[in-house]
């Protein structure tokens, strides 16, 4: 299983189609049993940047969701500038995302639609 550190360089790598590498992620945890949960969370990023930030988001929310303890990398990494994860041109769809992005992508100045993890 993929860590959160390893999610950042495989959706570096993929460029443009790094959201099927969260997917995958999303999913992975979801499916794995507690103590898979504490490894896949335990090794984050170093740095912060805009995809670091949007990991960061996704693995408290997922260690929220599922009553994961978090890790402390999660304190400190964040989107330097504000990041919307889908293409925001207009006011009006980035005040949106921006007013109903989840906590934890909010304080992380990353921007997504509130069902962002909900999965078919």
């Amino acid at each position: 299983m993929t860590t959160a550190r390893e999610l950042v360089q495989l959706c570096t790598e993929a460029g443009p189609h790094y959201q099927l590498h969260i997917n995958a992620f999303i999913d992975d945890f979801r499916r794995a049993n507690p103590d898979e949960r504490d490894r896949i969370a335990a090794d984050g990023p170093d740095v912060s940047g805009r995809l670091e930030g949007l990991v960061a988001a996704v693995t408290s929310a997922l260690c929220r969701e599922t009553g994961t303890n978090a890790p402390e990398w999660l304190k400190t990494i964040h989107s330097p500038e504000p990041f919307f994860v889908f293409p925001a041109k207009s006011f009006a769809l980035r005040l949106r995302l921006m007013l109903e992005s989840p906590p934890a992508f909010r304080i992380r100045n990353v921007f997504v639609p509130e069902n962002y993890l909900h999965r078919a």
